[in-house]
């Protein structure tokens, strides 16, 4: 299992806290099956410097992939978590926030900014610069006022999106995820894990919750769709 969306990078975001974490929660996400993962710290475009966030989040990469050596845990991939805003869709610079060098980029929206001018710079992304967005946990945007032409939008123009796994257990979504499942939407699962005891990866228990609730197929296509991504990610250095 490929995991495409996780904090375990420290001291960078809101995810682990230190090296010890990082490690205890990739060997939670081996536990879960998860053979690689994607590190995808937040960026904050208002908030933070570009060129200090790719420096910082370079080093951190590389010190806890040298820890990870010979101990067996999953392969790590360094990524990032981009918060929407209005330019994006012009911006050449989105091009070093994608995931591991690759053409795909993992997008954080929020509710407000769910419009014809994000549709605008999704397919300005895809047509004009060549990059893909991956809509994180889409299905925390369900209170969103266009959510139902949103997701009409992702099916007519491939759009990737990504579901957190917790987010199954949680009763305020099980309307959200019933929707998603029954589209015809490119979905993957991501533990979107940040802590061991707060937030911890739920892969597993997720793909078990989805064979019982949604049945078998759904499941396998998840699983399908996450190494199909998988490949065309890792695959890009």
């Amino acid at each position: 299992m490929f995991d495409i969306h996780s904090h375990i990078l420290p001291n960078i975001d809101d995810g682990a806290e230190n090296i010890q974490e990082a490690l205890d929660l990739l060997k939670l996400l081996k536990e879960d099956g998860v053979t690689k993962v994607l590190a995808t710290p937040h960026f904050y475009p208002q908030d933070t410097n570009l060129e200090e966030y790719l420096k910082l989040s370079k080093k951190i990469f590389q010190a806890v992939k040298k820890v990870t050596e010979n101990k067996e845990l999953p392969e790590i991939f360094l990524g990032c978590e981009l918060l929407y805003y209005d330019s994006i869709g012009m911006s050449e610079a989105v091009s070093n926030l994608c995931l591991n060098n690759s053409k795909y980029l993992l997008l954080e929206l929020t509710d407000n900014c769910i419009n014809n001018k994000l549709y605008e710079n999704i397919l300005s992304l895809k047509t004009e610069i060549g990059i893909t967005p991956i809509i994180a946990h889409i299905e925390r945007y369900y209170r969103a006022k266009e959510y139902k032409k949103f997701l009409k939008f992702i099916s007519e123009n491939n759009i990737p999106v990504q579901i957190n796994a917790t987010s199954f257990f949680m009763p305020m979504f099980k309307r959200p995820l019933k929707r998603l499942l029954n589209c015809d939407i490119f979905i993957v699962l991501g533990s979107d894990t940040h802590s061991v005891d707060a937030r911890p990866p739920k892969i597993s228990e997720a793909l078990k919750f989805i064979e019982k609730k949604y049945g078998l197929e759904i499941k396998e296509k998840i699983i399908r769709n996450s190494n199909l991504l998988c490949s065309k990610i890792t695959d890009s250095e």
